[in-house]
C-alpha cells in the first residue's frame, strides 16, 4: 500500500496537508458535529466496525492519537473551518470550565447528550 497523497502546505506551516477521500472528509465532519460512529454506520448501512476502520486510516493520514485530536488537526490545516463551533456538548463543558452560563445551543446540545446517555444505559440494563 502507497502512503496518502500530500496536496500543497498546510495552513501552520508544517509541511503538506494528506489528502482525504470525499467519505473521509464526510466522516471527519460528523464525528466533529458530535455523531457517534454508530451513528454514522447507521447512515452509511454499513457495519460499525467499517467505520472504526475508516476512523483508524484518518487518524493515520492525520498523524493524530484519537478522533477529537484528528478534529483540532483538521481545523488547523483547513480540512475543516476552525471557525465553525463543531458539535454543542464541548461548547457546554468549555463553558462550565469558565464559568459562565452556558448559552441556549449548548444546554440543547447537552440535554441531546444526557437523553442519549439515558436511554444507552437504559439498553445496556435490558
Amino acid at each position: 500500500m502507497s502512503a496518502p497523497a500530500q496536496v500543497g502546505p498546510s495552513s501552520h506551516g508544517g509541511g503538506p496537508v494528506p489528502s482525504l477521500t470525499a467519505r473521509e472528509r464526510e466522516l471527519l465532519t460528523r464525528v466533529a458535529n458530535g455523531e457517534s460512529y454508530r451513528q454514522v454506520a447507521k447512515d452509511w448501512t454499513v457495519e460499525e466496525i467499517t467505520v472504526r476502520s475508516a476512523g483508524a486510516r484518518l487518524l493515520k493520514k492525520l498523524g493524530a492519537n484519537n478522533i477529537t485530536h484528528a478534529v483540532f488537526l483538521a481545523c488547523r490545516d483547513g480540512i475543516l473551518d476552525p471557525n465553525r463551533r463543531h458539535g454543542d456538548h464541548p461548547g457546554f463543558i468549555a463553558h462550565k470550565r469558565r464559568g459562565e452560563e452556558p448559552c441556549e445551543a449548548c444546554w440543547h446540545g447537552e440535554r441531546a447528550y444526557r437523553t442519549e446517555r439515558r436511554r444507552a444505559r437504559k439498553a445496556n440494563a435490558a
